[in-house]
């Protein structure tokens, strides 16, 4: 189906989704995905689903590049399931030697803000929102950057720090063991 859509087909972006008609059909796609999926619960391309009263909380780790050499940029994104592409980043940021931590001070579209090229689920949290998000926030901010006195002492870098919340949030219920798994496994070296 490499001709799919068809020409002049309009595609419209929701989230980290596209979405398109073609015959009455709507289908969709991750963006940076080739294949698209029918979605036959949908009637209207513009109602991808009501938006529920108490929405699930999605928890990613999001990849942004860097120069050329270096490690992708990590962070985590936790955003809920009616407005996925805004929400809060927990990262640090910053040189070797003078990493620091750096929230977001309030909701922010990833999509838009361009730090993202690659997005992997850690958590979907249907219960416990409040508590979870409380549970995420406290795990960044207590974590300590990593230190380095010079370029050459560096031993660890954002991904590394990523990977210490994440273990974090494994204790605390929030992310699956496999899910640090996965992590450990996209994780460069600095």
């Amino acid at each position: 189906m490499s001709d799919f859509p068809p020409p002049g087909t309009t595609i419209k972006t929701r989230g980290f989704r596209e979405v398109c008609e073609v015959d009455g059909r709507t289908y969709f796609r991750k963006k940076g995905v080739q294949e698209w999926t029918e979605d036959t619960r949908l009637s209207n391309p513009e109602e991808l689903k009501p938006p529920e009263e108490n929405p699930k909380l999605y928890l990613y780790l999001v990849e942004g590049e860097q120069e050329p050499g270096e490690p992708q940029q990590w962070a985590l994104f936790l955003a809920d399931e009616n407005e996925p592409e805004y929400g809060y980043v927990y990262q640090v940021t910053g040189d070797a030697e003078h990493i620091r931590y750096e929230p977001s001070a309030e909701k922010m579209n990833i999509v838009d803000a361009g730090i993202m090229s690659h997005v992997y689920t850690l958590a979907v949290v249907s219960e416990g929102q409040a508590r979870a998000a409380q549970v995420v926030k406290q795990a960044a901010e207590e974590e300590p950057p990593p230190r380095a006195e010079k370029r050459k002492s560096v031993t660890e870098n954002c991904q590394g720090w990523l990977l210490r919340v994440i273990a974090r949030l494994v204790k605390e219920k929030i992310v699956m063991p496999q899910k640090l798994e996965l992590a450990r496994s996209l994780m460069q070296v600095a």
